[in-house]
């Protein structure tokens, strides 16, 4: 084909095509590794025809259990080659309802930065093919599935999309959504090895404000994603946050109208995920961050039930006892809570 005129590619495309289809699905790796070569000269030769003389032809081979595993390396050989061109064209069909995760998981892991330009399209996909796995046996593989995607996406613009995107999806009005939304930004929160120093302020905001949601799996997960988050954070990190959240627990302080914040009341976690923040700000910070820190701490046992505030006793009293000494924020009956 290299040594081919265009015209001649295409008068023998009837021949060429179907050889190239068989060649991707063939039983051995090396076949399809050279086949995905031919498709490259292929398209370069007679472009978009290529596409659609192939790629369809390879999903629907998907569906045969014979050649299903070869067809879909065939793919990703393909997509190794010519992500560019590969990606926007698969993208539209295999995020259309029934949603094809387990092909969009397998085809990330070579797409490169391909990837990012279509997470628009992909992430509210894979959400709601998520959703609708949430309760059925099928939902831990579907959650790996979703997990293969948002950990192949590589550049800062793609991690920018799946925080904001992700956060943005937690807000919907449908409870389903925004557990899937909540599971998935636990799974990047808690294995990806990004650098998301950029977006912490967002993030806690985004997932603290979780903390008065309605739904268990919410909650859980939420509050999961932060520990996470502040399992990872240096002192110099933890104490640029203390400002931002106390802003964020007195908004969900409101919410709750003085009762106490499920986040903070679930069984065995308690106040676990934010302690570090607030202790560090109360035994390092600068004056201002250790009035700061203990407005905020003093708050949050007013919003925590006792029971909840039970395993934490020993890592608060410390510092309330040093804040005692000469600190305000703290209220004689925030010492008699722990007390109990």
């Amino acid at each position: 084909m290299k040594s081919t005129s265009r015209d001649a590619v295409l008068y023998f495309s009837e021949s060429l095509v179907p050889t190239a289809r068989k060649a991707l699905c063939d039983p051995l790796e090396e076949v399809r590794e050279a086949a995905a070569k031919t498709f490259e000269q292929l398209h370069s030769t007679i472009g978009h025809q290529a596409l659609e003389d192939i790629l369809p032809f390879l999903l629907k081979q998907l569906d045969d259990e014979e050649v299903s595993e070869f067809a879909l390396d065939g793919l990703k050989q393909v997509m190794a080659i010519k992500s560019r061109v590969v990606l926007p064209y698969l993208v539209p069909k295999l995020t259309t309802p029934p949603v094809n995760t387990r092909v969009l998981a397998f085809l990330s892991s070579v797409a490169g930065d391909a990837l990012t330009r279509h997470l628009g399209v992909i992430l509210p996909a894979v959400m709601l093919a998520l959703k609708e796995k949430l309760g059925t046996p099928d939902e831990q593989l579907e959650m790996a599935n979703c997990q293969a995607v948002i950990l192949s996406v590589e550049d800062d613009t793609g991690h920018r999309i799946i925080i904001e995107d992700l956060l943005e999806a937690t807000r919907s009005p449908e409870v389903g959504m925004r557990q899937a939304a909540a599971i998935i930004l636990n799974i990047y929160c808690s294995r990806s090895k990004a650098d998301y120093t950029s977006h912490l302020r967002s993030l806690v905001s985004g997932l603290i404000r979780l903390f008065n949601d309605s739904s268990p799996v919410v909650l859980e997960e939420s509050w999961d994603a932060l520990n996470a988050i502040t399992k990872k954070l240096d002192a110099g990190n933890q104490l640029a946050l203390i400002e931002e959240l106390h802003k964020e627990i007195r908004l969900i302080g409101n919410e709750s109208k003085g009762e106490h914040v499920p986040g903070f009341c679930l069984p065995k976690k308690g106040v676990t995920s934010i302690l570090p923040v607030l202790r560090e700000g109360v035994l390092t910070g600068s004056p201002e961050q250790k009035e700061e820190a203990a407005k905020a701490l003093g708050l949050v046992i007013r919003l925590t039930s006792a029971d909840a505030l039970r395993p934490s006793v020993v890592s608060i009293t410390g510092p309330l006892i040093r804040l005692s000494q000469g600190c305000t924020g703290l209220a004689v009956t925030d010492f008699k809570k722990l007390s109990v």
